[in-house]
């Protein structure tokens, strides 16, 4: 499989199974964690979801996050160079095509950062598909915290989040040459990730997080393997939790594989089970070297 790093806030498109994610606790003593991978953007037939993890919800002393984006508005854009400062004449090219192809225009991703020009790329072809930031699972579980007064508990800050991605080498060059180099591949992988999210098939995205992870470099490093240690220190801190059931809602493939948070908190501690039973996908995720 060609290494095919998801981008970080969009991760997942559309699929046509019914909405069925797997729910994972995550159990040490007194303290139980309920997690469910998040896609950031998402369709009405994502829901209703699990039962599993609305009954947790209501029983929730916390929704667990990456970011808190209702309430978490204080933060700068990082500035940098604009992309064209860094692509070769055939990689400005590429740029140029997909800006065509998401409807956005060539010169403004090309005066952008890098890493801001990727992101706007994602958004942009997200939405072609017909997902909605608005519809996303974490703005799902926020606006029902804010709701039911359920405390809202941020892993980052957006803050954060920017800094991270804008502090890689180039203004986040590695981000936008990801999203160049595997546009094509891209297109093809994202419908058969969200048909095995939805199914509940963990064992494929784990496939997929493993293999992702085998040429492991900067990028994944950055966007999933370091922020996953960060949050499974945090999580298994017995004076930030100690007891009482929680509510953890990340970005799906941090989830899963070697460096994933559920194999993190096992051997923190935890004692880990599914709470629902997926079915397997029938689409192929694996593309040819």
């Amino acid at each position: 499989m060609k290494k095919l790093l998801l981008p970080l806030f969009s991760l997942l498109f559309a699929a046509n199974v019914i909405a069925e994610p797997t729910v994972w606790q995550a159990q040490r003593g007194e303290l139980n964690f309920v997690l469910m991978g998040s896609v950031h953007m998402g369709k009405p037939s994502f829901y209703p979801l699990p039962q599993e993890i609305t009954d947790a919800f209501s029983d929730s002393e916390g929704l667990i996050v990456e970011a808190d984006l209702f309430n978490d508005t204080q933060f700068t854009v990082p500035a940098g160079e604009a992309s064209k400062t860094f692509l070769n004449a055939q990689e400005q090219v590429t740029l140029n095509n997909i800006a065509k192809d998401v409807s956005l225009p060539p010169i403004a991703l090309q005066n952008m950062p890098p890493w801001q020009a990727a992101m706007a790329i994602q958004q942009a072809q997200t939405q072609q598909l017909g997902l909605e930031p608005q519809l996303g699972i974490d703005v799902h579980f926020l606006t029902l915290a804010q709701q039911k007064n359920i405390p809202i508990i941020a892993l980052e800050t957006v803050q954060e989040q920017l800094d991270f991605i804008s502090s890689m080498r180039d203004d986040g060059l590695p981000l936008l040459l990801d999203t160049l180099n595997h546009w094509e591949e891209s297109q093809e992988i994202m419908p058969c990730m969200i048909d095995a999210w939805e199914a509940g098939d963990s064992h494929a995205l784990t496939d997929v997080v493993d293999e992702m992870m085998e040429e492991s470099g900067e990028l994944e490093e950055v966007i999933i393997t370091d922020r996953n240690r960060r949050w499974a220190e945090t999580l298994s801190n017995t004076e930030h939790f100690s007891q009482g059931v929680y509510t953890v809602v990340v970005g799906a493939l941090h989830l899963y594989g070697n460096e994933g948070l559920l194999d993190l908190l096992e051997d923190d501690g935890f004692t880990v089970k599914a709470l629902n039973e997926g079915q397997k996908v029938s689409c192929n995720m694996s593309l040819p070297n």
